[in-house]
């Protein structure tokens, strides 16, 4: 975090902030800081990294036919990266058989499959040269698992 995204939450200056991060010259004591908002500064919550909603790892072979069965829908790995609030190179690894995934990626690709496999993805703004690539790419990926 910088020092203005503390300030901003703590609720004081960016100034004050800078001056309680900045570290003393060995010949120097600490700045006085009050009591209130040192408080301040230290009891601001951490910024919310996503944790999984459901831990451990599990195996990626549902996920990836549900994702190549997408793919063959038409739905563009950046499409369903975006609606999965993941990395569009996460869901090619996961596509491409990685061996495990976080069990609530592969939740929410199965919840994600099922509310998209029977949509169009032209009606939801895809465009139809896209919808063909990806359809393409699908078999391409299919045939050469195949053989």
């Amino acid at each position: 975090m910088s020092a203005q995204d503390i300030a901003d939450r703590a609720g004081l200056s960016v100034t004050l902030v800078r001056r309680v991060l900045r570290t003393p010259a060995h010949d120097t004591t600490a700045p006085h800081i009050a009591r209130t908002s040192a408080d301040a500064i230290l009891g601001i919550p951490l910024p919310h990294h996503r944790s999984p909603g459901a831990p451990g790892l599990t195996d990626s072979a549902e996920a990836s036919w549900l994702l190549a069965d997408l793919a063959r829908a038409g739905w563009p790995a950046t499409t369903l990266a975006h609606r999965l609030d993941v990395n569009a190179r996460s869901i090619a690894k996961v596509r491409d058989k990685r061996s495990r995934l976080h069990l609530d990626l592969a939740l929410r690709i199965r919840r994600l499959h099922r509310d998209l496999i029977s949509l169009d993805p032209a009606g939801y703004g895809i465009h139809p040269t896209d919808i063909a690539r990806t359809r393409a790419a699908a078999t391409r990926r299919t045939t050469a698992t195949a053989a």
